[in-house]
């Protein structure tokens, strides 16, 4: 004979069991969070010296690329009395698409030039009128950013990291460079000059995407000069084209 005990404990043994089960998991997910580790900045894989060569690689196999250069403080001085304050433009496997500004004197003026393989075009910087020039008279004939990059990837100084990179960040190394490494920059350099430099690296592709140039260069510089190039659209379709 079944008793009203015996039916009151049949009925409640389903809901204690359950209740069993969900006290075990509270406790099992319990002590999985409390041993997950946290998580930490990623140890870098590669040395800084590693990270600066292998950008060298990287940028190396590039066809083109767009570059900027400004001055957070100073100038370049160029042929003719300029005084650049700006530059950028696209470089090719044929040449070069090129936009500036400068001054002379108190007057402020824009140039655009592009060179292909050995002719070259410039405006002139008062009637803004493209002409073909010689190169030997171009104020940017020194200019060569593929030179540029892999002078300066080549030849940076003692490179440490600024900062321990996590998963995914940019790479920022300090080093420094002799100033002579810097004429497809600007022409004229202080040959006793060492200033420093930062270069910051994508972390995947090893992709050049900025360099800060901090000291003197040339002769003509303040301590306190400070140039800063901008590097994007990494093999971009480009095509040159005479402008006349």
């Amino acid at each position: 004979m079944i008793t009203t005990r015996t039916r009151l404990i049949a009925c409640l043994s389903p809901k204690l069991f359950a209740l069993t089960i969900a006290s075990i998991a509270v406790v099992v997910i319990g002590c999985s969070k409390q041993s997950a580790p946290e998580p930490t900045l990623a140890d870098p894989a590669i040395t800084a010296s590693e990270v600066v060569a292998n950008s060298r690689d990287a940028m190396g196999e590039l066809d083109s690329f767009k570059f900027e250069l400004t001055h957070d403080s100073g100038n370049t001085a160029l042929a003719g009395g300029l005084k650049l304050t700006r530059a950028g433009g696209v470089v090719s496997p044929v040449g070069l698409d090129l936009e500036a500004e400068a001054n002379i004197g108190r007057a402020f003026v824009r140039v655009s030039a592009i060179v292909i393989d050995e002719k070259t075009w410039m405006t002139n910087p008062l009637t803004g009128t493209w002409s073909e020039i010689p190169p030997e008279e171009s104020p940017f004939s020194f200019l060569d950013p593929v030179k540029l990059v892999a002078d300066i990837l080549g030849e940076t100084q003692d490179p440490v990291y600024r900062e321990t990179p996590g998963t995914g960040k940019e790479l920022t190394v300090d080093g420094s460079i002799a100033a002579t490494t810097l004429a497809a920059l600007v022409g004229s350099v202080d040959p006793q000059a060492i200033p420093n430099v930062t270069l910051t690296v994508d972390p995947v592709s090893f992709f050049l995407k900025k360099i800060i140039i901090n000291g003197v260069v040339q002769p003509e510089d303040d301590v306190g000069t400070v140039r800063v190039i901008h590097l994007s659209e990494f093999d971009k379709p480009v095509a040159l084209a005479p402008p006349i």
